[in-house]
């Protein structure tokens, strides 16, 4: 029964994976090509990356005029603002921006109308089906004896278990089979993970609240749950399932793991939460119950200057949804005579189908 998944999607991505001649495309230089070919294209335009410049408030008004909430601008944690020129867009999940808006209202003199939007999206926000999250291993490991054809991607399940059953799911990831630059010489990097299938609820007890939406990774207050008694023994517990997955690919993985040179990361659901500022350490959304798929919002909030993107916004979750989503919220804001000139651009360069 294939209801509530996304069987067909994944049907006709692995009937067209496999046909003759199709390749599986991989950035060389990992994902941060990626990235570094986005932000030059940002600053090729005008734009700024600003790191370590997390979002305290959005710049809420209310038009007086005609009555709606506006967003003007947004307030970083250090205090600067700075002010919105078009819109401002939000690719933080909903759960998150929802409590930044919540922190945005002016609770010394709210007006009825910002703090009923606000709360229509934070209801949104708690309506929303929450996948589970993730426990981590990456490995530095030499490679010396390791087979020249051994393959990149790696799937370990117990088909006689439901797939959704928690660390029944593991995937396994060796990049460096396709780009070796990746690791020092001699070397092969791998990422093995269990598939957004471990529960928050036994992590709970070592979370610190700070009443904020998230914490730099960096500081003290996101590193104290570490420290805590139990969480080191937990985590170990946690990652037996991944080293037994990786067993399967490299069967004296643990011997490799503990050679000179070889690195050994282990992370866990408040890892995911911390470096990624994932709500509960969640993948993102998830179908709610009873429903056969997404029910997402698209870019546009009730918000006026806000918009939305992001794997809790329309399409979902997943790299090309969530470039599509942030496509969407591009063509919102842009007039319909710039999108056409862009499209006849990329036309002329062969490169819009």
């Amino acid at each position: 029964d294939a209801s509530n998944t996304q069987g067909a999607p994944v049907a006709y991505m692995m009937s067209d994976l496999h046909r003759p001649g199709a390749v599986l495309d991989y950035p060389m230089g990992g994902m941060e090509s990626l990235i570094n070919a986005l932000v030059k294209g940002m600053e090729k335009h005008g734009g700024e990356l600003r790191l370590n410049s997390r979002v305290e408030r959005f710049l809420l008004e209310e038009d007086k005029e005609t009555g709606s909430v506006c967003c003007r601008g947004v307030e970083l944690q250090d205090g600067s603002r700075i002010k919105a020129t078009k819109a401002v867009v939000s690719n933080a999940p909903l759960w998150n921006y929802a409590r930044i808006l919540n922190d945005s209202v002016d609770m010394d003199n709210p007006s009825d109308q910002m703090v009923q939007v606000v709360q229509s999206i934070q209801d949104q926000a708690d309506a929303m089906t929450m996948t589970r999250s993730f426990m981590h291993l990456h490995l530095g490991i030499p490679k010396e004896g390791l087979p020249d054809d051994l393959e990149c991607h790696h799937s370990v399940l117990n088909f006689d278990l439901p797939v959704t059953d928690e660390q029944n799911m593991s995937i396994i990831s060796i990049p460096t089979v396709f780009d070796p630059t990746l690791a020092p010489e001699g070397y092969h990097i791998i990422h093995a993970y269990t598939a957004a299938s471990d529960s928050f609820d036994d992590w709970v007890p070592f979370q610190e609240e700070t009443g904020k939406v998230g914490v730099s990774p960096n500081s003290g207050a996101a590193q104290s749950y570490n420290k805590k008694p139990g969480y080191r023994e937990l985590k170990a517990q946690k990652a037996e399932a991944l080293w037994k997955a990786v067993e399967f690919v490299i069967p004296d993985i643990r011997n490799r793991a503990k050679q000179e040179g070889s690195v050994v990361l282990v992370g866990s659901p408040l890892t995911h939460r911390r470096y990624n500022q994932r709500y509960r350490g969640t993948y993102g959304p998830g179908v709610n119950p009873g429903a056969s798929t997404w029910e997402l919002a698209g870019a546009d909030t009730p918000i006026k200057g806000l918009y939305a993107c992001g794997d809790t916004s329309f399409p979902g979750i997943g790299l090309p949804g969530v470039a599509a989503s942030g496509t969407i919220a591009a063509n919102s804001i842009a007039p319909i005579d710039a999108q056409l000139a862009l499209m006849k651009e990329l036309r002329n360069k062969d490169a819009l189908q």
